[in-house]
């Protein structure tokens, strides 16, 4: 953040300052006083079980400049109705102030895998970039990252998630985009958008968002109403088919990764990427499309994406004592992942020579077809020839209902990650998906534990 003082701060989010200097200087923003390093306003959000006011003079001792509240607060406050409201004003002030050019990537599935991998891209073209942290992609994490990049950056790339309707509409709001990346579309959070269509018009909130002439970066045959139909917009496409802007061709998984050839119509270039799974060649185009509408080339593509680290429980390989390798992607879990996942281990194991184990969570939110997709899931554990299934939580129970193979059913993860090595024989080749609240990464931890890494 540019640095201003207090005083403009508690004009800018329509507040009033108690307490403290007017003149102090306000360097960044938070909402946890733990990561208070200096010079930060500290947000006293309101939690289902805790009050950041609570927390308000820890921050202040380890050096934020004032607090944020509903209240006068006995440390220096600036009072407001709502602290989240105010964040998202700062962030929406502080926007324009950097100059920078901002993308937005939306998407049920390869948002985040997208951001890294566009993130990458631009780094080693020379490209100043910040981009969301981690997960913080919705209404404070993606104010806080805006808050927390300064003036020398040319490009932020934020990601941004939705869990109901007008979620993205918002978060355009506070950083509206000038491109736009839509990563796929999937069944996902049904409960929250009433149906797939709902979902479909939420995600189509980014295309909506951008300025007259801006760019989106979408699927070759996504549906209308997610891509802004009939809007002026420049449109790149990616895909599997030819006939999308960008797709990949000669495409193999190797000992190093992914590789493949980028076709588009700038020219080709060979990619490697030490990322694991065909099915993360989709959300590479993706963020190579955004890459394009950016400026940069085939070849930048190709380069920069040999520097990517995907975030943690996002498509992990770990190799085992015993020949066991264990493919964890166990952060977050939809219909078309989890499927993505089941193609990709049985590809695998084939080459791996050993049993095809399947550790499945269950897939939260998906409404009144819940069953039935987890019973398709289980269908297609079975065609793809997994040969152990493990169900972990309470609606993974409905994979089994479509698979007749050997299974093995865990009402938590805490109970998988002690018995699960039990389970398994050496040469084994193991996938862990899941949603988010499943917590599956505890059963990779353990295995990981029991057995060490070779």
């Amino acid at each position: 953040m540019i640095p201003v003082a207090l005083r403009e701060v508690a004009k800018i989010v329509g507040g009033t300052l108690v307490g403290g200097s007017a003149e102090k200087r306000v360097m960044g923003a938070t909402v946890d006083s733990r990561q208070v390093r200096g010079g930060e306003l500290f947000f006293a959000l309101e939690g289902e079980r805790v009050s950041g006011r609570d927390f308000a003079p820890d921050a202040i001792a380890k050096g934020a400049v004032a607090a944020v509240a509903t209240e006068p607060l006995p440390v220096p406050t600036i009072v407001v109705g709502e602290p989240l409201a105010a964040l998202q004003e700062l962030a929406r002030w502080e926007l324009p102030r950097l100059g920078a050019r901002v993308v937005g990537i939306t998407g049920t599935v390869g948002k985040t895998t997208t951001k890294d991998a566009l993130a990458a891209v631009l780094r080693e073209a020379g490209v100043k970039v910040a981009a969301t942290a981690g997960n913080f992609n919705n209404e404070i994490g993606l104010p806080l990252t805006i808050l927390a990049v300064d003036d020398r950056v040319e490009v932020l790339v934020l990601e941004m998630g939705a869990t109901h309707p007008g979620d993205i509409e918002r978060l355009c709001g506070i950083a509206p985009p000038e491109i736009g990346v839509l990563t796929a579309i999937s069944p996902v959070h049904l409960e929250s958008f009433g149906s797939f269509e709902g979902l479909v018009r939420t995600k189509g909130e980014l295309a909506m968002a951008l300025p007259e002439g801006g760019t989106l970066v979408a699927p070759l045959g996504a549906p209308p109403a997610a891509t802004g139909k009939g809007r002026n917009l420049k449109r790149i496409t990616f895909g599997s088919d030819p006939a999308a802007d960008l797709h990949a061709s000669e495409v193999e998984e190797t000992g190093e990764g992914l590789s493949f050839r980028l076709e588009s119509p700038r020219g080709s270039a060979r990619v490697n990427a030490s990322v694991y799974g065909t099915h993360l060649v989709q959300p590479l185009l993706a963020a190579f499309g955004g890459a394009l509408a950016l400026g940069l080339t085939p070849e930048d593509c190709a380069r920069g994406v040999q520097r990517l680290r995907r975030t943690g429980l996002r498509g992990e390989l770990y190799r085992l004592k015993d020949g066991i390798s264990v493919y964890d992607d166990s952060y977050n879990a939809s219909p078309a992942a989890v499927a993505a996942v089941l193609r990709y281990g049985a590809s695998q194991s084939k080459r791996h020579g050993g049993r095809f184990v399947a550790v499945l969570g269950g897939m939260f939110e998906l409404g009144s077809r819940s069953r039935d997709y987890h019973r398709e899931a289980g269908e297609l554990a079975q065609k793809v020839g997994v040969d152990l299934l493990v169900a972990v939580g309470e609606e993974a129970r409905w994979y089994v209902e479509g698979f007749s193979g050997p299974s093995v059913c865990f009402p938590d993860a805490r109970a998988a990650s002690e018995a699960l090595v039990e389970h398994l024989r050496p040469g084994d080749y193991v996938v862990i998906k899941g949603s988010r609240g499943v917590g599956l990464e505890r059963v990779s931890r353990r295995l990981r534990e029991i057995l060490g890494l070779v």
